[in-house]
C-alpha cells in the first residue's frame, strides 16, 4: 500500500514539474486548464493537498490534478479508504478543502 502511495505522489510530482516546466501548459480557453499564471498562484505543494486529502477521508490518495476553476488553482485529490472512492478538492493557494465529493471525479454531487 505504502508503495502504492509514493508511486502516486511520484506521478504527480511528475505531472506538476512537467507542467511548471512549459511541457504541458494549456490555454486557459476551457474551465479546468492550467496556464502558466494560474500555475503561479499556487502556493501549497501536491504533496501537500496530498496529505490535506488522505486527512479529510481518512483514506489514501489514488491520484491528483491540478486544475483550475474560475482562474484559481485547486488540487482535485482521488481516495480510496474506509467510505469508499472520494475526490477532494484543495485550494492550492489557501490548503484548506474546497469541496469533497463522494466517487470519483466525474461525479459532481458535493457532500459538504
Amino acid at each position: 500500500m505504502r508503495k502504492k502511495h509514493l508511486l502516486a505522489i511520484a506521478i504527480g510530482a511528475l505531472l506538476v514539474t512537467g507542467i511548471a516546466g512549459g511541457v504541458a501548459l494549456a490555454s486557459a480557453d476551457n474551465e479546468g486548464d492550467i496556464d502558466a499564471a494560474t500555475l503561479a498562484r499556487a502556493k501549497i505543494s501536491l504533496t501537500q493537498a496530498i496529505a490535506t486529502a488522505e486527512q479529510e477521508t481518512g483514506g489514501r490518495a489514488v491520484s491528483a490534478d491540478l486544475r483550475a476553476e474560475n482562474g484559481m488553482p485547486r488540487i482535485e485529490v482521488e481516495t480510496a479508504g474506509p467510505q469508499g472512492p472520494r475526490t477532494v478538492v484543495v485550494d492550492a493557494q489557501s490548503g484548506h478543502v474546497a469541496a469533497t465529493r463522494a466517487g470519483e471525479e466525474n461525479d459532481h454531487q458535493d457532500q459538504d
